[in-house]
């Protein structure tokens, strides 16, 4: 979870966003599990109980998807406006963005007998219920829109502190598990299938719940009810299993960080890095934006007579199907390859979607549903893939192994960007004249017709920025020379280097490790 950071301003007054060494001890000579670092052998291969147990800490990551899917909805019942409801996002987000390089940063200090990572993730997964608490209370009957819009940013906040507190933790210790390449790709599928279970049982009982509460058939205290007890339990257990299951294998470093904007933008400098953030970003953000307005274009954007689950539904089957492929391209195939691959099939049926014509009947939906499903797979998956293999490069270089800053900076980038486009396409919402629905008494919705004017509006507050993004992050990709074998090598070098053995290598592994400083560094 590239996730789901901090930006600095004046010095100690601010998040900064990146860390430095200092001269402070950092640690005893123990690794993060709280072993001795010497003799330890990280380069291995996990039992399938812990590859299982840590993977499941992904299953938290649907529960970002869930609030962006029905947020918007769910505070347009409540009587705060697209344009409110949309800004509130854009600072939560924003937040969110200031926290990640924090807790990066102070995860990469820790030293304790827990390890580094676990100790966030496991508070974090605690605190997941009670921030559903704050973001799904019922507020249709107070009147003060000034007083709905405080709470409803305030339970955001505390929201992406919490998703800060568990996702880059969690992203950094995915490095840290193990330093076996072949290992990392098990690891990583198998994330993925737990998180696109988690999406698809997110987004998709989700959707059906908001559905039914802007067609009046429940109330938004059912609705509430259900996101706070169902939801918020259900994302707490796995976040906290897989932290007490999941180990810290590799060596942690002897010098601890202070806060610096300057060292902030110094994994930017990295060109391999700076290449991955950019893919990352624009890919995520296209998510966000389409998951913040899917339910709204399918209610009145394509105007079908079945539900969005299903469309959706058969998107995810489609992306699902495309795991296990993904995973065996994956041992032999470049993974940005194979992320250009996915690439026309996501922008060529979002396209079909948005400008589906009417006089064709809606079962050919679900076919351009698979179309972006499979696009989406490569897409997605890819970035998330990369980012272990991208920051052994940047060790390589540097030699600092400081992943929780790194996944900080990702993350940071993201959420600000995010936060931005869904403000701007709540505002842009507003603007072409979307109409938001009345609530009565009960708490019963009743559903707005809209104009011409704000379906096309939902129309292209999709499409646009997935043209325009992964087209730019398709080029950028190219830039990315990073294979299997290379990354089988890069661990090769990383172990002789921090054992200072690199006179070791071969005489191929010589030339090689040359190309990729040339074509990397």
């Amino acid at each position: 979870m590239i996730s789901d950071n901090e930006k600095n301003l004046p010095e100690e007054s601010t998040v900064a966003a990146a860390a430095t060494p200092t001269d402070t001890a950092a640690t005893d000579g123990t690794s993060s599990d709280g072993t001795a670092s010497e003799g330890i052998e990280y380069d291995v291969k996990l039992s399938r109980k812990e590859r299982f147990l840590f993977s499941l800490g992904d299953f938290n990551a649907g529960s970002v998807g869930l609030v962006v899917a029905v947020y918007i909805a769910f505070l347009a019942a409540n009587g705060v406006s697209a344009a409110l409801a949309g800004i509130v996002i854009m600072v939560g987000k924003i937040w969110g963005a200031v926290t990640d390089p924090l807790i990066g940063t102070l995860s990469d200090n820790h030293r304790g007998k827990y390890g580094r990572r676990r100790p966030f993730i496991v508070v974090g997964g605690i605190m997941i219920f009670f921030t559903f608490v704050a973001l799904f209370l019922p507020l249709y009957a107070l009147n003060s829109i000034g007083f709905k819009v405080f709470i409803y940013l305030t339970g955001y906040l505390m929201f992406s502190t919490v998703i800060s507190l568990v996702g880059v933790p969690y992203q950094a210790m995915s490095v840290e598990i193990t330093a076996n390449h072949s290992e990392r790709n098990k690891i990583n599928t198998l994330r993925t299938i737990i998180s696109f279970l988690s999406s698809l049982l997110s987004a998709g009982i989700p959707i059906l719940l908001t559905e039914s509460l802007n067609d009046g058939n429940i109330s938004v205290g059912t609705f509430s009810a259900v996101m706070i007890f169902a939801f918020g339990l259900l994302y707490a257990a796995p976040t906290i299993i897989s932290a007490t299951y999941g180990k810290e294998r590799l060596p942690v470093p002897k010098q601890k960080n202070k806060f610096s904007f300057k060292e902030f933008l110094k994994p930017l400098k990295q060109k391999s890095f700076l290449r991955l953030v950019i893919i990352y970003v624009f890919v995520l953000t296209c998510a966000d934006v389409v998951g913040a307005n899917i339910i709204y274009m399918a209610d009145f954007g394509l105007n079908t007579d079945f539900s969005a689950f299903y469309i959706l539904a058969v998107m995810m089957v489609a992306f699902a199907a495309m795991i296990p492929i993904h995973g065996k391209l994956m041992e032999k195939k470049s993974k940005a390859a194979l992320f250009r691959l996915g690439i026309p099939f996501y922008v060529g049926g979002v396209v079909l979607l948005c400008f589906f014509p009417p006089a064709l009947p809606d079962y050919l939906l679900f076919a351009v549903a698979v179309i972006i499903g499979i696009g989406l797979s490569g897409c997605q998956l890819m970035p998330s893939f990369m980012f272990p293999d991208i920051k052994d490069l940047c060790e390589l270089k540097t030699g600092e192994q400081n992943a929780g800053v790194y996944s900080g900076v990702m993350t940071f980038i993201q959420k600000i960007i995010t936060a931005v486009a869904i403000g701007l396409s709540g505002i842009i919402l507003e603007a072409t004249g979307f109409i938001s629905p009345e609530t009565d008494a009960a708490g019963i919705v009743e559903k707005a017709i809209q104009p011409a004017s704000a379906v096309l509006g939902l129309r292209l507050v999709v499409m646009i920025p997935i043209v325009v993004l992964i087209t730019v992050a398709f080029f950028v990709s190219l830039g990315i020379k990073i294979s299997p074998e290379r990354s089988n090598l890069v661990t090769k070098l990383l172990k002789l280097k921090r054992e200072d053995k690199l006179d070791a290598l071969t005489i191929e592994e010589a030339a090689e490790y040359e190309k990729i400083k040339d074509e990397c560094f």
